[in-house]
């Protein structure tokens, strides 16, 4: 070995050169000395490399969680609960300290279990059982109050449309068979509240066949000249639809027959006296003329009259009645009775029309749509 300081050959145990004098460094002191100069830094740098490497491990742990959740989220929002159950299950599984996704996880479950209620609600509602079906509606509801958020938004409009559904369903139910003005009434009280537009057209429906036994109640009575009756069905109408024109114009021919049959028995004999001009005979004999009457059938199998009328009149005529015949397929009187035009007063040359439904057919009527309406005559007053 030789002198690091002047180079010349020493031994390797001498701890002085004996030739400059310099203390002489041995390798193992040397080694030592690199060791404990270098040693904190390599420990520093191994702990530094095992918690990095430890943080990016719980990084990518964390964020493979977060991913699943959000999946789940997404699938939540498609209505895919199944899918959506299994992805918060795995973000549970990913990440065992996760609150959320062991939240979703139970919301899930609870959205498959509504979604079960509702389908067995829905073959309630099938079988006319509405009842079964509305407090299985009412269950579904209870299960999912207790969340609250997005995900299940989607479920609380299901039970919403599953509630409305049978509710209305439940009033096209309750309308059929129907057959008096008081026995329609509870029923469109009941439509009434229900703020969807199914309900709003079942209570049209409901006041249209109101108004129409109204109408056939009232001529039944008017034909008897029961005046008081006659007016009574009327209100009770109006009652339901104050500003309906046909009612309005029945109520006005009752009261005008009224008081035209109050004073007939009063001039019967002046006024078979009184000789008649050729002008106000045809006003008052042949004022009015037929132009058309049809007969159609509705979805409900009921029977739709419409027609129109001209006036022939030099003169304004009004509270015109039609006598009418419905006759069927072979020409026999299926039904007959008395119908109002529309408006309540011509003027010459004026047109005029009328309708009215016939309801309650039995089912073994045959060839409806081959019935056909006659008009046997008309009545009016001459203004």
């Amino acid at each position: 070995m030789y002198c690091p300081h002047c180079g010349k050959k020493r031994d390797s145990n001498d701890q002085f050169c004996f030739s400059c004098g310099k203390e002489l460094v041995s390798q193992t002191k040397g080694k030592r000395s690199f060791l404990v100069r270098w040693l904190p830094l390599m420990i520093f740098f191994v702990i530094g490399i095992t918690l990095s490497s430890y943080y990016y491990y719980e990084e990518s742990v964390t964020n493979a969680a977060i991913r699943s959740f959000e999946q789940g989220e997404k699938l939540a929002e498609k209505g895919n609960y199944k899918e959506a159950q299994n992805k918060f299950e795995e973000a549970k599984a990913q990440r065992d300290q996760f609150p959320a996704a062991q939240t979703n996880q139970n919301m899930m479950k609870t959205a498959i279990e509504v979604e079960s209620t509702l389908n067995s609600a829905e073959k309630a509602r099938k079988k006319d059982d509405y009842s079964q079906a509305l407090e299985l509606v009412d269950n579904a509801e209870t299960e999912l109050n207790q969340f609250k958020g997005p995900l299940v938004t989607d479920l609380q409009n299901d039970i919403a449309s599953a509630r409305t559904t049978v509710m209305v369903a439940e009033l096209k139910f309750d309308m059929k068979g129907k057959k008096s003005v008081e026995a329609l009434k509870p029923v469109l009280t009941r439509a009434e509240t229900l703020e969807v537009d199914e309900a709003k057209e079942v209570a049209n429906q409901i006041r249209n066949q109101i108004i129409e036994f109204s109408m056939n109640e009232a001529n039944k009575h008017l034909k008897d000249n029961q005046f008081s009756k006659a007016l009574y069905a009327v209100e009770d109408g109006l009652q339901i639809n104050s500003e309906n024109e046909k009612l309005l114009n029945l109520k006005s021919v009752i009261e005008k027959r009224k008081n035209a049959f109050e004073e007939e028995q009063q001039k019967r004999i002046e006024q078979a006296m009184v000789a008649a001009a050729k002008e106000e005979e045809m006003n008052r004999t042949n004022a009015i003329e037929l132009v058309d009457a049809k007969t159609s059938v509705t979805e409900y199998n009921e029977l739709k009259i419409t027609g129109n009328v001209k006036s022939k009149a030099t003169v304004p005529v009004s509270s015109i009645g039609a006598s009418y015949q419905v006759l069927d397929s072979e020409g026999k009187v299926f039904r007959k009775g008395e119908v109002y035009i529309n408006p309540e007063t011509l003027y010459p040359e004026d047109t005029g029309k009328f309708d009215f439904t016939i309801y309650e057919i039995d089912k073994d009527v045959k060839n409806l749509d081959e019935y056909t309406v006659k008009i046997d005559h008309f009545t009016w007053f001459v203004e």
